[in-house]
Parts: C-alpha cells; structure tokens; sequence
C-alpha cells in the first residue's frame, strides 16, 4: 500500500463529534484548512453551522445533528458520511461533559449521564465506523480524554472515572484493531479555559474571596510550562495522529498539558 508521508489531509474524510465549540470546533476548523472533508455531529446544529461557513472556503463540510448517546444518530452520521464521501478515513470522537464538581451532590442520573455521553458516545462512534474502517484496511480513530483520567482528585469524580475509562477503551480497541491497520489513540489535554470550564471555576470560587481573574492567574503559574492547555495544541496533535505520519502509534494515551500534573 502507497502511503504518502505528510501533514497534507486534502481529500481526507474525517467525523468529529462535539464540533460546534471548544475543542472540537478547534480541531473541524483546523483539519478542514488541511483540506479535510469535515463531518461535523453535535446537539447543536447553529453552532455546527457557524463552524461548516468556516470551513467551506478551504474543503467541503457537513453538519449532522447527532445525540453520541443514541443508536440511530450513530447509524444515521455514519450513513450520510458515507452517502456524502463514501469513506471515512479518521474518527474523532471528542464529544463530552464535566458533570457534577461534589460528589455527594452527584446523583446517578448525573453519573449516569456523563457515562452515557463520555463514553457510550466513544463506543457507539467506533462501533459503527470501524466496519467501514476495517473493509478500506485502514483509518485513524482519535478519542479525546483528559489529564484527569490518570489524576485522581477529590471533585469532579464521575468526569475523572468517565475519562480513565476512554483511556482504556482506546488502548483496548487499539490491539483489536490493528490487525485491520486501524490507528486508535487517546488524547489527554490539560485545563483548557472552554465555556464549560469557565462555568465551572466561577461555581467553585463562587463563596471564595479571589476574582475569576486572580484564581485563573493563579493556576495557571502553577503549569510548568506557564499557561493553560488551548485548543488550538489539541488540534495541532489531532492533525499529526490523523496525518499519514503517524501510521505506527496506536494505542497511546498523549497528554497534551505542557507537564501538567500537581496543579
């Protein structure tokens, strides 16, 4: 099999869930400049659709809405990606929630709605892409994980347990796929200050006497490298795991926190 060994994605077909903001529009906008067809799947169709005018001027672009967390939505993305493009070179599947910061304050609704979408939604995905991926003998499956999956802490547990088990899923599926040459990897940022996130900290400082500004000034000086994780490093790392060059690395939990660990 010819392969070219390059960054260049044009002509590529790639779904991203949790694409109408934060990481996920990050990583769409920055594959679709690489000359990527985008499938875009999200609950939120206007946010999709702001994403898809942006990267239309560079590659073709397709917004499905998409609940990770139901069969039929899977079934019905992964039909009209290939109905569009028939083929599907690259998954990532990076839709996601925080849940509840207390733990005695978390029902099991609530932990079973960040299960649900955090990692069903991972399951789901691979599970109807990879028959595609497995009769083309090839394709690039991305999982967007956390630094937390591998940091205990005593808040945000049911998102800390969600996330070490996509870590697992994707080491797992890497050895079942590789005799397919499919390529599975886990992605694990750091703090990145999305819209989530913000609303998160200002809950937690809320009965505290610091300002959101100070709290974040604070923490981050507490990164070695200085700054909060952005989206745009997760992107960059997505492009080179969906890239050609990366066709020997699966199975690999890639942090992405600029050595982020006490903080």
């Amino acid at each position: 099999m010819n392969r070219k060994v390059s960054l260049n994605l044009k002509g590529d077909v790639g779904i991203i869930t949790g694409a109408a903001s934060g990481i996920g529009k990050e990583m769409a906008l920055k594959l679709g400049r690489d000359g990527a067809n985008i499938v875009l799947a999200d609950i939120d169709y206007d946010g999709m659709c702001n994403v898809k005018e942006n990267i239309e001027p560079y590659s073709n672009a397709l917004a499905i809405e998409t609940d990770v967390t139901k069969v039929k939505d899977i079934k019905n993305l992964v039909e009209k990606t290939i109905n569009k493009f028939n083929k599907i070179d690259f998954l990532i599947s990076n839709a996601g929630i925080v849940g509840p910061y207390d733990f005695e304050n978390t029902s099991a609704a609530d932990w079973d709605k960040v299960f649900d979408i955090n990692v069903k939604g991972m399951f789901l995905c691979a599970k109807y892409v990879l028959p595609i991926m497995k009769k083309q003998e090839e394709g690039k499956i991305i999982f967007t994980g956390s630094t937390n999956a591998n940091k205990p802490g005593g808040y945000v547990v049911a998102y800390r347990s969600s996330k070490a088990a996509v870590v697992m899923l994707a080491k797992s599926l890497a050895l079942y796929a590789a005799p397919y040459n499919i390529n599975v990897n886990a992605i694990c940022p750091g703090v990145v200050l999305t819209e989530i996130q913000k609303n998160m900290i200002k809950e937690v400082i809320e009965n505290k006497e610091i300002s959101f500004e100070d709290y974040i000034e604070e923490r981050a000086e507490r990164v070695p490298m200085g700054r909060f994780t952005e989206t745009k490093d997760v992107a960059e790392l997505a492009e080179f795991l969906v890239s050609d060059s990366a066709q020997f690395i699966t199975g690999q939990q890639i942090y992405v926190n600029g050595g982020e660990w006490s903080i």
